[in-house]
């Protein structure tokens, strides 16, 4: 409501312009002439004033019906400007409340959505992240079943190995037989143990070269199930990690769902006591309907005093 900027000066102007085009100087109808600006109190306040000191500088009455109709008008504008200040201020009082209480609920509201907006992101978060931890303990269950097959093929790798070394040492033993046995028959033997040295020999290589590759292939094997650890140690690093941000989540989420708690509480109190403040304001628009009601009597009475006043003029 604006305020500010009327004075009596003014006040005074604007009801000489109503009075001038025959209607009654109301203080509702002197606000409108002031382009609706003041409160209605102080044009109240300076209505009354103007009221008293026109009264004041009026010229003396020459009969006692005029006096009596000066008197009955005087406090009949008193009690319409009275009646209507006090109506006017509860009115403000009550427009400043509702306006107060709108504009809380409306904070409220806005302040209860963000809320459930945040709630609903953290949830599809942490569905999120329940999805990657299932899918990373899938991985972790390959990953595991890759290494039990990877030891599996070194100790069946190694086994190998120890059945070609039993093999070497048997052939070593057995040409050891024979070299001692050829000692004997050197002489008469000596093309045959050539012979048999040649494939000895070859035997011997090629056994040393299958043990050679299934040597470089055991480290080859080795290195593979070292990068298995190494994945799998970096795959529980990231599990962990993933654990760690999903609770801090939770906690998060926690947090929110107490202060959407908090804040649907604030509401509920909030409208108990708008509900009490109604119930409170309701005696005032009851007195405000009733001062209406008395205002109408006294309207009536005002008018029926005016006949009276002019039904005894001619006879004064």
């Amino acid at each position: 409501m604006a305020r500010g900027g009327v004075n009596k000066a003014l006040v005074h102007a604007a009801r000489d312009a109503l009075i001038g085009r025959g209607l009654h100087p109301s203080i509702d109808l002197v606000r409108v002439e002031l382009g609706n600006t003041g409160s209605k109190s102080t044009i109240q306040r300076y209505l009354k004033e103007l009221n008293s000191s026109l009264a004041v500088t009026r010229a003396p009455p020459s009969t006692l019906s005029e006096t009596l109709t000066t008197l009955v008008n005087s406090l009949a504008e008193q009690l319409k400007l009275e009646a209507q200040e006090s109506v006017a201020d509860e009115q403000e009082q009550l427009e400043r409340q509702q306006v107060s209480y709108t504009q809380e609920r409306a904070q409220l509201r806005e302040r209860l959505e963000q809320s459930l907006t945040t709630i609903t992101h953290l949830t599809d978060e942490q569905e999120q992240q329940r999805q990657c931890e299932r899918e990373l303990r899938e991985q972790l269950q390959d990953s595991e079943g890759e290494r039990q097959q990877l030891r599996q093929l070194v100790a069946g790798q190694q086994q190998i190995l120890e059945e070609r070394a039993q093999q070497l040492q048997s052939l070593e033993e057995k040409h050891q037989h024979a070299r001692e046995g050829l000692e004997h028959y050197r002489q008469e033997q000596l093309n045959q143990r050539g012979q048999e040295l040649r494939r000895h020999d070859e035997l011997t290589n090629q056994l040393r070269q299958d043990l050679r590759s299934l040597q470089d292939m055991q480290l080859a094997k080795q290195e593979e199930l070292v990068q298995v650890y190494r994945e799998h140690e970096r795959l529980l690093n990231e599990h962990r990690a993933l654990l760690a941000e999903m609770r801090k989540q939770t906690q998060t989420l926690r947090e929110t769902q107490q202060t959407h708690n908090a804040l649907a509480t604030k509401l509920q109190q909030l409208q108990t006591e708008h509900a009490i403040i109604r119930e409170r304001v309701k005696p005032y628009l009851l007195q405000h309907r009733e001062d209406r009601r008395q205002l109408r009597e006294q309207a009536r009475q005002i008018e029926t005093l005016q006949t009276l006043l002019r039904q005894l003029t001619p006879a004064a």
